[in-house]
């Protein structure tokens, strides 16, 4: 249970982070060059970028959590179950970010949700703790 408690908290994260990091670089605008010059300059405006700082920031507690959960359950498991971060990114896309999610997207984040559903429903870890490195202690 608290690793679906962890997972769920880093899929929040990773959701808001995804979304700054989105808001902050349609601030940005549109990086269409492959000029090492521009590319420097966007670079400045991109890490100038509160909402860009923001979302890094956010994501890195993302993953912080997941590489606890990793630490608890196997990756068969922690991997499907934060595909339900697709969900929740089409979720606050359309919500706070006013994008059009077709039909068609709905359909598929609903298939995710089922897939999230039946993992989330199996064992958490078929393989032992590593317990070699807790032995190691001098």
């Amino acid at each position: 249970m608290k690793t679906l408690v962890v997972l769920f908290i880093a899929i929040c994260a990773q959701t808001l982070g995804d979304v700054c990091l989105t808001k902050g670089m349609k601030s940005v605008g549109e990086v269409n060059t492959l000029d090492p010059a521009k590319l420097f300059q966007i670079g400045v405006q991109v890490f100038t970028t509160p909402y860009v700082w923001l979302g890094i920031f956010i994501l890195s507690i993302f993953f912080g959590l997941y590489l606890i959960a990793l630490s608890w359950a196997d990756l068969s498991f922690v991997l499907p179950v934060t595909a339900f971060g697709y969900v929740m990114n089409a979720l606050m896309a359309w919500q706070l970010l006013g994008e059009h999610v077709s039909p068609l997207r709905w359909l598929g984040t609903l298939i995710i949700c089922f897939g999230v559903a039946v993992v989330s429903r199996t064992e958490q870890r078929t393989t032992k703790p590593n317990t070699q490195a807790e032995g190691n202690t001098v």
